[in-house]
């Protein structure tokens, strides 16, 4: 019978005896994705501006502001 349990701990994440995991698990699932051309891009205009960025594209600028979760 299957274990519920063993969806949330899959055999990837043990570490077999040598140590180094298997490139691909045996149980690893089917996945798809689905990730949408960008229409027409906008770039910086300010070449230095996207390298302090690190992207030349103003709408993936999310600056980290690190406030964390609020209680």
């Amino acid at each position: 019978m299957f274990k519920y349990e063993e969806t949330f701990n899959p055999s990837f994440l043990k570490k077999p005896s040598g140590g180094i995991p298997a490139p691909l698990p045996d149980d690893a699932a089917v996945t798809m994705a689905y990730v949408p051309f960008q229409q027409h891009p906008v770039l910086y205009d300010d070449t230095m501006a996207g390298l302090c960025a690190g992207t030349i594209f103003p709408e993936l600028d999310k600056p980290f502001l690190g406030g964390g979760a609020q209680k």
